[in-house]
């Protein structure tokens, strides 16, 4: 391929990957709009002590549903897009199995896991003795929260158009649930049960839009004496491969979440509720990444599979200039409008949370500065290094917040996200940059 075809080439797949991605940040921007509605009506209804009861009681949800859930979202992406020709069929409703029972098998282990860590828990973060019970009950969303083989059939079938659409639908149910619970003095259980109906509501349309695409497409049909073969059997390998994408994914959301469990253990719930109001705002620059990610995985996947490394380079060098500049502008636009937002949301107890919300920012523009080191080391077949990274920098983020809570309040948090993220990206980079400065006759590591 000339150089002029394959720059053509390379500008054809980035338009795609920027035209699915700007679907998808257009559902995220109403989403966090909807949200920061949802938790300001929160904050001036509930007060910063009940606001931070909802947080931690929907944290434990959030927390059960990263440790327990499968990315079988990655498999159906992995194993699908090989398997929709006709005679091919019975291998995906293989993988449609397999992928079902791990999101269904995550579901219930989350729930009853969340249930049981409510009731033994929720007084070391202090929960009122009349809130634990509907901690406990509110554990039951986490299997609405596990849902990902819905995610990756609408990926496959590059309808990012209805997962931005589905996206910002569970936020308007949960802003509008918010609103009745204010209008009507529901208090705490209003709240609750808004956010729950949110949670749950997104979910059974995201369910519904993957089923109709299905049908749609006639993948729902077995012909009368097809093979049901097994899914490790038509996709050898499967197994190896959501292990590992599910331990680095959990690793990833895991410590998100329990950052603001480990402030409501050590602060109390107002802080823990100042927390997440910082963490919505000063984290906001890793949202591009969280669509423009899913995006960019499934053509990193196939040119690596192609063995194509010139496409390959043009595109990581593409998409990591785009981000690292980005991140430049989102940290100035945070630092002039931070303090503004606190007071906006928060009310009068916001601007306290000022300092974290400006490191969380640093933190989370470093790690999207670098977003797509991690897809690319997957797509390289360098699972267990990209996990065993994240691994280190999730277990060194604990101990460093906790410790820096004691020492300093909120801003230790926010130190402790900067040096695990900077712990990150040098890992990343470095095999990556080895990999891109390869002449293009070398093998792939």
């Amino acid at each position: 391929m000339s150089a002029a075809a394959g720059a053509a080439g390379a500008d054809a797949l980035f338009r795609r990957i920027l035209r699915n991605a700007g679907l998808l940040l257009g559902g995220k921007i109403a989403t966090a709009l909807l949200n920061l509605a949802a938790f300001g009506l929160g904050m001036h209804t509930l007060g910063a002590a009940g606001m931070g009861v909802l947080v931690l009681i929907h944290g434990f949800a959030q927390t059960a549903a990263s440790f327990v859930k499968f990315q079988s979202w990655q498999a159906v992406l992995r194993y699908g897009a090989g398997s929709l020709e006709p005679e091919r069929r019975p291998a995906f409703r293989a993988l449609l199995r397999f992928t079902l029972a791990l999101d269904i098998g995550s579901g219930v282990v989350g729930s009853l896991g969340c249930a049981g860590a409510a009731w033994y828990l929720g007084s070391l973060f202090g929960w009122p003795p009349e809130v634990v019970p509907l901690g406990a009950l509110y554990a039951t969303c986490t299997a609405f929260l596990v849902l990902a083989t819905p995610i990756g059939l609408l990926r496959l079938f590059d309808r990012f158009d209805l997962l931005a659409r589905r996206d910002a639908m569970g936020a308007a149910f949960r802003l509008a649930g918010a609103g009745l619970a204010a209008a009507t003095g529901a208090g705490l259980p209003g709240f609750l049960a808004a956010w729950y109906a949110g949670t749950v509501l997104g979910g059974l349309v995201l369910i519904a839009a993957a089923w109709r695409e299905l049908s749609r497409r006639g993948l729902l049909r077995r012909e009368a004496g097809a093979p049901r073969p097994r899914a490790t059997e038509a996709h050898p390998g499967i197994w190896g491969f959501a292990w590992s994408t599910n331990l680095m994914t959990t690793l990833s959301l895991g410590s998100t979440h329990l950052a603001t469990l480990c402030v409501g253990a050590m602060l109390g719930p107002a802080e823990a509720a100042l927390f997440a109001l910082a963490r919505q705002l000063g984290e906001a620059a890793l949202k591009p990444s969280r669509f423009l990610t899913p995006a960019l995985y499934p053509e990193l996947a196939r040119l690596a599979a192609e063995r194509d490394r010139a496409a390959l380079r043009r595109l990581m060098r593409r998409g990591l200039g785009l981000s690292a500049g980005i991140a430049l502008v989102f940290l100035a636009v945070l630092a002039a409008l931070g303090e503004w937002l606190l007071r906006l949301v928060g009310g009068a107890d916001g601007p306290g949370a000022y300092p974290v919300m400006l490191l969380l920012g640093v933190a989370s523009s470093i790690g999207f500065a670098g977003f797509a080191l991690e897809p690319l080391l997957v797509s390289m077949g360098r699972h267990a290094l990209a996990l065993r990274l994240r691994a280190v920098a999730t277990g060194v983020y604990v101990p460093l917040a906790l410790t820096g809570l004691a020492l300093v309040g909120l801003p230790g948090a926010g130190m402790a996200s900067i040096l695990s993220a900077l712990l990150l990206l040098a890992g990343q980079a470095v095999p990556s940059a080895q990999w891109l400065l390869q002449d293009d006759n070398s093998e792939t590591g």
